[in-house]
């Protein structure tokens, strides 16, 4: 009986393999109509026919034209001969001789050329023979392919046999060769890439540069494609002045998740003779529809870490890096809102010691909860946030902080108008340690305040040079009342003055953080001008507002601190809009009545015809921080295929270019190339160098990096490839010319 189990498994087995060899065979896919136009046309219909002259066949996405054709439609052979044109899909093929089948869609085409459309580039080419293995496949003998328009094939890939998925978007080779301009450039004995910028395992574009840090670099990525939702990217790296590097890239997505693990390793640094290396973990989770995590984690081995071995200003400028976890839980019960979250946080402050900077609190951890409703009784709006955190910090005073900020408010809106009283409780709580002698542990206050938010719209219809448009005239008055309460011995965590602007001076208090609370007694006043298009659109924009005090400031961020004394603050102002469909500006100031002059200002404009002509200016002043900073960029087109790129980023106080790129790209139709200079500030007395390039061939590859393309996207506003994978983003006097694709 123990054999009874196997037994009944292997008479199932063999039952289910003699019905599958007995079921009959599956019926051939149903054809549509056929239709043949010739000068002569013999044989019967529905068995065997012969056509001659100006042949014309169709058959659903099938298309023949030819001199003499034959077909067979029993069996779905297809014979056709003298100069055959043949159409399948999107797809095109002409040559002396084509055998087909239309049941499988295999068949043979001697001495063709084809044109293949992909979803983004049109691969054109020869074969001596040309095979259909199927629908989406074929297999070409002896030939070649390019994505250039005929007369000008700059570049070519030929090979002894290459077969093409298109379904995949996979192409494999034997006895392959990349030739650019008749010189080979990579000999391919055995192989496979992938077509249409399609993702595949394998050897991605080699990147190389030099720069004054790390001297010439020559990187190699290698990319694994794990599976639909991973990929790993390993690109070794080797440095003339610093030495070998290993760079890993690990992505992953699911439908609850997603994530980019990132970690580069120097066994050996040349220069400090130390290992280097850098971790980013970046990890978002869904746990249930209501419950979701954050995961945020960096590291660097050494502070200079950026400043050596980093190309673009956003990293090298890099100071502080943070480590942080959180969850957030959120819902809502009978019309009432909730959420609660927690955050545990650290940080890596990277010291320049020319230019050291403070090192931020820990919070370890942080909690965060609160309950909102609104229309409460058809009126009201209540809102009831709280926060608990503990501070940590290795050399500072270190604490808990208990606060809670509930508000009330009572909105009137019209079409014309509103009004939006709010009163409001700030208290907090602290508890202290790593105090000075004689100072408190224990601190707490508690805060009332209100606001009237208030302001009024009008509009109208007004025609400008033929045009409809519409004027808007709105004003806008702001109150705060807030009682003074001394806070100058409770620390600051997280606490500083925020910056005067036009969003600011709307607010009910002029600190960001939680240890402090301003007290006011304070209206601000704006007036904005407004035109806009039917479309809604702002063409042109004013606004006007300042602040007037009732009462003088008395809370500062320490004692030590320069109150306001004055009746009024700086008056805020700004103008811009887009005048026509091309040009953009901006512009704002902040004035010292009181001495006359201009505290901050800025003005930026921009020109965008059409995209890859672009001209940016702008400039920054700040009497506070002496700065004044210009700030030029372009990309424009300078000869036919050619355009130059640059940007100026200069500092007038200190004299020097914070960030300068010059650089070229020629876009021949079917290849392009990227060729940048770069220089920037890396660090205070550190500067750094560097020239890169990038060659693509569209359809194929390239040789480069895409680090170049995202130096010129961050450091010049508005620029773009000219070679898009969007075909349809290329301006027509862009777009490459492709004659051939009017062949058929």
């Amino acid at each position: 009986m123990r054999y009874l189990p196997a037994l009944l498994a292997a008479l199932l087995w063999f039952g289910a393999q003699y019905a599958w060899a007995q079921a009959p065979a599956a019926a051939p896919k149903p054809q549509g109509p056929t239709t043949i136009d010739a000068q002569s046309i013999e044989g019967v219909a529905d068995l065997e026919v012969s056509a001659r002259g100006r042949v014309e066949f169709q058959r659903e996405d099938l298309t023949v034209y030819s001199e003499f054709l034959r077909f067979n439609q029993e069996f779905g052979r297809l014979e056709a001969d003298g100069g055959v044109r043949f159409l399948r899909g999107a797809d095109r093929f002409f040559g002396s001789r084509l055998r087909y089948n239309t049941h499988d869609s295999t068949g043979v085409f001697e001495d063709s050329n084809y044109l293949l459309r992909g979803e983004t580039t049109t691969m054109r080419g020869t074969a001596e023979r040309l095979e259909f293995l199927g629908q989406d496949r074929i297999r070409l003998v002896r030939g070649m392919f390019t994505t250039c328009e005929p007369g000008k094939e700059d570049w070519r890939f030929e090979a002894g046999e290459l077969e093409i998925d298109k379904e995949k978007q996979v192409a494999t080779v034997r006895d392959g060769r990349f030739k650019f301009f008749d010189t080979t450039l990579l000999p391919l004995p055995y192989g496979s890439f992938s077509l249409d910028r399609q993702r595949k395992s394998g050897i991605l574009t080699p990147h190389y540069s030099q720069t004054t840090q790390r001297g010439f670099e020559l990187e190699v990525p290698y990319y694994w494609n794990l599976a639909p939702e991973r990929d790993l990217t390993l690109t070794p790296s080797v440095m003339t002045k610093r030495g070998e590097q290993l760079k890993t890239n690990f992505r992953y997505l699911d439908r609850t998740y997603a994530g980019d693990l990132r970690y580069e390793l120097m066994p050996r640094d040349r220069v400090l003779g130390i290992a280097r290396s850098a971790f980013v973990l970046s990890h978002q989770q869904q746990i249930t529809p209501q419950l979701a995590g954050r995961l945020h984690l960096n590291k660097v081995s050494d502070s200079r870490y950026f400043v050596d071995l980093a190309s673009q200003v956003s990293e090298v400028s890099t100071g502080i890096l943070q480590r942080m976890g959180a969850l957030s839980y959120g819902g809502a019960v009978a019309g009432i809102g909730y959420g609660v979250s927690a955050l545990v946080q650290r940080w890596q402050t990277l010291q320049d010691p020319l230019a050291p900077i403070a090192t931020p609190y820990a919070r370890l951890p942080q909690f965060n909860f609160g309950t909102s409703k609104n229309d409460i009784a058809g009126r009201l709006d209540m809102t009831l946030p709280g926060e608990f955190v503990r501070f940590s910090h290795p050399t500072l005073i270190q604490g808990a902080r208990l606060s809670f900020n509930p508000t009330l408010a009572a909105p009137f809106l019209a079409p014309g108008y509103f009004v939006v009283p709010k009163i409001g409780m700030r208290y907090a709580d602290y508890r202290l340690t790593h105090t000075a002698s004689g100072e408190p542990e224990k601190h707490s206050i508690s805060l009332p305040w209100m606001t009237v938010d208030s302001g009024l719209i009008f509009d109208r219809g007004v025609n400008w040079f033929g045009h409809s448009l519409t004027q808007t005239l709105e004003s806008r008055l702001f109150y705060v009342y807030a009682p003074f309460r001394n806070q100058s011995q409770i620390p600051l965590f997280d606490t500083g003055l925020t910056d005067f602007n036009s969003a600011q001076i709307f607010t009910e208090n002029r600190f960001a953080g939680g240890d402090r609370f301003g007290d006011a007694n304070q209206t601000t006043v704006a007036v904005s001008f407004r035109i806009l298009t039917p479309s809604g659109e702002e063409m042109l924009r004013a606004t006007v507002g300042q602040r007037y005090y009732l009462s003088d400031e008395r809370v500062g961020i320490s004692s030590a601190a320069v109150l306001r004394t004055r009746s009024q603050s700086d008056l805020l102002a700004s103008f811009g809009g887009r005048l026509a469909r091309n040009f953009s500006f901006d512009s704002a100031i902040q004035y010292n009545p009181q001495l006359a002059r201009a505290e901050r200002s800025s003005v930026a404009a921009r020109y965008a015809p059409e995209i890859a002509k672009v001209v940016s200016a702008s400039y920054r002043f700040n009497r506070d921080t002496q700065l004044k900073l210009f700030d030029l960029s372009s990309q424009w087109p300078v000869a036919p295929g050619w355009y130059a790129v640059g940007r100026w980023n200069y500092s007038v106080n200190d004299s020097r270019m914070l960030e300068g790129i010059a650089g070229l790209e020629y876009n021949a139709g079917c290849w392009v190339f990227r060729g940048a200079f770069q220089r920037l500030q890396a660090a205070v007395q550190t500067t750094s160098t560097g020239i890169f390039f990038q060659m693509e061939f569209n359809g194929f590859g390239g040789l480069g990096s895409d680090s170049v393309v995202n130096m010129l996207k961050r450091g010049v506003p508005g620029y773009a490839v000219t070679n898009p994978s969007q075909g349809e983003l290329v301006p027509t006097s862009l777009r490459p010319r492709l004659p051939f694709e009017q062949v058929f």
